[in-house]
């Protein structure tokens, strides 16, 4: 059987369609463990940590996840994960680019912690920690300050 130009338009055109539609999966925030504690260093009981995600290359929307640390001042959140096609995450990667100076791509995650009148993040070096990408797992510490 001889496959013809017109077959070869047609069976890219389906070949092409198939792979942008394709859902694919990809991580949008770690495995995350967050342990509060005060400034001496004893757990915090029973506050509220919450977790904000989105992936910017895949969606339009931010998630976020609350829980409230156990006896240990700990809490764990689960790897969140997106499923997307490409065509999906062409148009999200397109949307953020108008964004301009603003824009971001890919994933990106961070936790905070809230008592009573204290905000807390996880703070590195002097910044905000910004999950993007990796690693899968991540362990923070939050010291709660007046």
């Amino acid at each position: 059987m001889r496959i013809t130009l017109k077959r070869w338009k047609v069976l890219f055109v389906c070949a092409t369609a198939l792979v942008a539609f394709w859902p694919v999966e990809s991580l949008s925030a770690p495995d995350w463990t967050v342990c509060v504690v005060n400034e001496s260093g004893t757990p915090a009981v029973g506050v509220l940590v919450r977790e904000s995600y989105e992936n910017y290359s895949a969606e339009w929307g931010d998630h976020e996840e609350d829980q409230y640390s156990d006896a240990r001042g700990c809490v764990r959140f689960a790897r969140k994960t997106i499923i997307a096609p490409p065509v999906i995450r062409l148009a999200a990667i397109l949307t953020s680019a108008l964004g301009g100076a603003h824009a971001s791509f890919g994933p990106h995650s961070y936790v905070t912690a809230f008592s009573e009148d204290f905000r807390a993040d996880d703070e590195r070096n002097g910044r905000i920690y910004d999950w993007n990408g990796s690693p899968s797992e991540v362990s923070s510490k939050i010291v709660l300050r007046p």
